[in-house]
């Protein structure tokens, strides 16, 4: 199929393919580049140009020239070439149908029609009329492109019954309507015509005349710019034979006009079915073609015409019908039988391919019969294929070996003959019978158990239904002897069984030996660290101190130089001294040998020592202490036991309450004291609450928080062993409470001593 349009296509453009006849208006490159061949495309470019002016002039003047009383306009196949001209070689080329046009009109002025003779017209506006035409002939024809792309959907001819019928409405219909009304709008405009009856007379023919011309003309081009589409190819004899009898019929219709007088074109329609046969013979082509023929007939036949102004009028409308009638209905039926030809095509197509389709399939189905009967035979199980009516149409033989039935039970296809045979074979007959009704009586079941036979033998049975597409047909039962396999696997279960035990008892060993190495480890290597920290801060202090003696003057150092040095001394020295108080107190506690004494004390005087003592720290946390009591608490406790469970607190809260405020409330319930350490750091998640008491636990990464992760564990055992017990309340990023709920005489409460913990003993090194 040709891409170009010969003459027209410039060097250096590329078409765009169509989904109908082939290819739409080129995308171009630049055409003005240096050198020769950028001048060479600019003259073949400019030839282009001309060569759609002048076809625009030719055909405008030969509508003219076909006018029958040099007035009424009866076709204007400038007006079809312009529509065509734009859909092959894109709007772009409007400027070239604008040259056309005003040319044709300063040389032929189409439009004096519409003046009466002899009133002289100022060259102003005669000038400005043929402009102004001019350009809506243009603007019509390229909004007609625009229709024409959007909803018939191509810019070739449409070769369906869908895409004729839109072009006909779009192209033969509105376009011509645009054209008609802007032309006469822009005379109006000047002021040459006047708006009445005139005026909508000489629209109207106006119309009639442009949808002639692209009734005939536009398809002519499109139609012939194209290879065949959609019908079969004729011989050039048969091509040529077929335009001798065209252009017989036409004259042969021309000479009946002239012959005949008043009868005239109405013995043109003998023609009709030669025009119906060519259609049919060669599609779209064979109907522009006879299409130009019959438009040839009638318009020559109205040029001939000597019929009055009244008369004339009357059969300008009858022919113009006639032709729009025809030419659409040869239009629409070649575009049918393209259509049905091309259906018939892909049905052959479709119907080749299915006969190939076909025999490949036979063949492959008897290369699966075959592999199908030699897998049958070959495969360790056997196979019964029982029909719905009770017999059986498939058996392989490794079936009657596995069941021992004769060959002469199974060649009778009798189901319930076969199972007759097996009934003695079975351990459980009644089930086995039973269950094979089941599953006759339900065929759209599967099933899969084992069958024990008398002789020791262990089969596995597979059930499922034999389907046809969506209908089921029959079953196929499957049969495996497994007899050895059961044996392998009770021995291999016994072997696996044994194995695991010792497996687990491997593992949990190892991972109480892991796991107390681990602890062990961490142990060690935090308590190393908590007891190197001060350690090193006093070695520090003092080599300080060492200095300030050796540079005092006279041996004599000042207290105020003195003073903070023994201070962060001391309480590096307090630090440690905790961390081997914590020590000692695991050691104690786990073994049990933790011996509270009750001796009579002040419970707020206890609180407020511990908060003296972690004054210090709070104060670098960037917290601030409080305590809410409401006076003295006398009772009998344990001091130093309660004064580890306070620090203990205070320490977790200092740590972990990212510089917030720390509330102490101390208060008295029914014969008990209550003690809450209230702060507002990162919190606990709910998970964790249990876990914090656990030795050597946390809730958070280690490395991130100092400490041996025994200050809350501390806190708990002495609190029961004092006869209380701790809680705490908090969630992630809300704070904690931890409440302390101890009796406030000892000697009215039996001191609750808590068993040793089942936890693994203290990990050495």
């Amino acid at each position: 199929m040709p891409n170009f349009v010969p003459g027209l296509l410039l060097p250096g453009e590329r078409s765009e393919m169509d989904a109908h006849a082939g290819w739409v208006a080129p995308r171009r490159r630049p055409w003005l580049s240096r050198g020769w061949p950028g001048w060479r495309r600019a003259a073949l470019f400019l030839l282009e140009y001309l060569g759609i002016a002048g076809g625009y002039v030719l055909l405008g003047w030969l509508g003219l020239v076909s006018m029958p009383d040099g007035r009424l306009v009866t076709v204007w196949p400038a007006g079809g070439f312009a529509l065509a001209m734009l859909l092959l070689r894109g709007t772009s080329r409007w400027p070239a149908i604008l040259l056309g046009s005003l040319l044709n009109s300063f040389w032929f002025v189409p439009w004096r029609w519409v003046i009466p003779e002899g009133t002289f017209v100022p060259i102003i506006p005669e000038s400005i009329a043929t402009v102004l035409t001019s350009l809506s002939r243009v603007l019509s024809t390229v909004v007609g492109v625009w229709l024409i792309r959007r909803y018939v959907g191509t810019t070739r001819w449409p070769h369906t019954l869908r895409g004729v019928i839109g072009f006909v409405v779009f192209a033969v219909l509105v376009h011509p309507a645009l054209t008609a009304v802007t032309t006469h709008a822009s005379l109006l405009a000047v002021g040459l015509v006047e708006f009445g009856p005139v005026f909508l007379r000489e629209t109207w023919i106006w119309f009639n005349a442009n949808s002639a011309g692209v009734l005939v003309v536009t398809p002519l081009i499109l139609v012939l710019l194209e290879s065949p589409v959609g019908r079969p190819r004729r011989t050039h004899g048969e091509v040529a034979l077929v335009g001798s009898l065209t252009l017989l019929a036409g004259l042969v219709a021309l000479n009946f006009q002239w012959w005949l007088g008043g009868v005239g074109i109405p013995l043109v329609y003998p023609i009709t079915p030669f025009m119906l046969w060519v259609t049919v013979r060669f599609g779209a082509r064979g109907a522009v073609l006879t299409n130009l023929m019959w438009a040839g007939v009638t318009f020559l036949s109205m040029s001939v015409a000597n019929d009055g102004e009244a008369e004339l009028a009357r059969t300008f409308a009858q022919y113009q019908a006639r032709l729009v009638v025809i030419d659409s209905f040869i239009l629409f039926m070649a575009a049918a039988f393209e259509e049905r030809h091309q259906m018939q095509r892909a049905l052959e197509k479709e119907r080749e391919s299915l006969g190939a389709r076909v025999a490949e399939r036979t063949r492959e189905l008897a290369r699966f019969l075959s592999l199908l009967h030699s897998s049958l035979e070959s495969t360790a199980d056997g196979l019964l294929v029982v029909d719905r009516g009770g017999h059986i149409t498939v058996t392989n033989q490794r079936f009657a070996e596995l069941w021992r039935i004769p060959t002469s039970v199974i060649e009778s296809g009798d189901d319930a003959r076969a199972l007759g045979f097996v009934r003695e074979q079975l351990r459980e007959p009644e089930a086995f019978l039973s269950r094979v009704e089941y599953l006759y009586a339900h065929p759209d079941l599967e099933s899969e158990d084992e069958i024990q036979l008398v002789d020791g033998r262990v089969f596995h049975r597979f059930s499922r239904p034999q389907r046809l597409g969506e209908e089921i047909v029959g079953r196929v039962w499957s049969f495996r002897d497994i007899t050895s396999r059961r044996q392998a696997e009770a021995e291999r279960d016994r072997l696996l069984v044994e194995e695991s035990r010792a497996r687990q008892e491997a593992e949990r060993a190892f991972r109480e030996a892991q796991k107390a190495l681990g602890v062990r480890d961490e142990f060690l290597s935090v308590a190393a660290h908590e007891m190197k920290t001060p350690l090193t801060s006093m070695k520090m202090q003092l080599q300080h101190l060492q200095r300030l003696l050796v540079g005092a003057s006279g041996g004599q150092v000042e207290a105020a130089r003195l003073r903070p040095v023994v201070a962060t001394a001391l309480r590096q020295m307090r630090r440690f001294q905790e961390v081997g108080e914590h020590l000692l107190d695991m050691t104690r506690l786990t073994s049990g040998r933790l011996e509270p004494r009750h001796d009579p004390l002040d419970f707020r005087e206890v609180v407020a020592e511990q908060l003296e003592l972690h004054a210090e720290a709070a104060r670098k946390a960037r917290s601030e202490l409080r305590l809410e009591c409401t006076g003295p608490i006398p009772g009998e406790c344990d001091r130093p036991r309660l004064g580890r469970i306070v620090g203990c607190l205070l320490s977790n809260a200092i740590k972990f309450g990212a510089g917030g405020p720390l509330t102490v409330r101390l208060e008295t319930r029914e014969g008990r004291v209550r003690l809450q350490v209230v702060d507002h750091g990162i919190g606990i998640a709910p998970e964790d609450h249990e876990r914090i008491f656990e030795r050597l636990e946390r809730a958070v990464d280690s490395r991130h928080y100092g400490g041996l992760g025994l200050g809350l564990w501390i806190a708990r055992q002495s609190a029961e062993a004092l006869g209380g017990h701790i809680t705490v309340e908090s969630e992630l990023g809300k704070g904690a409470t931890f409440t302390v709920e101890l009796p406030l005489s000892c000697q009215s409460h039996a001191p609750r001593r808590s068993d040793p913990p089942a936890e693994q003993e203290l990990p050495t090194a």
